[in-house]
């Protein structure tokens, strides 16, 4: 496994902070911006992902997903994301995927590591 999926880069918006900062409406606002997984779960849904493993979403579930943050983002900085095939395995009738996308800095440093578990349930 290991198989690159999906490759970007982004840009931390600061109108996208502010503007989730402000929906937050805390004291602590600003700072719980820069750690919530905005950006990162529409990779998750990329159509790429879903051709790469080749589910039928009409019977694909998310299992579970972990957000492990080694600190967070700063704004107008560029992430690079890149999502990756840890493993597919099948039990029972149901077949797994579980996937994982690390975020890294211009400078390569690692900011948050996404583990996404799919499931596809198996025909009645």
């Amino acid at each position: 496994m290991g198989d690159v999926v999906y490759e970007a880069t982004m840009r931390v918006e600061p109108v996208k902070l502010a503007e989730l900062s402000a929906a937050i409406g805390t004291e602590t606002a600003s700072e719980t911006a820069r750690i919530v997984p905005w950006f990162g779960v529409t990779i998750g849904g990329d159509q790429r992902l879903v051709d790469t493993l080749d589910m039928d979403l009409s019977r694909a579930l998310l299992a579970g997903h972990r957000y492990d943050w080694h600190r967070p983002v700063e704004p107008g900085e560029e992430i690079q994301a890149r999502v990756t095939v840890d493993q597919v395995f099948s039990k029972g009738d149901n077949d797994f995927a579980v996937l994982t996308t690390e975020f890294r800095d211009a400078a390569n440093e690692l900011v948050q590591t996404q583990t996404t578990t799919f499931i596809e349930r198996g025909v009645a």
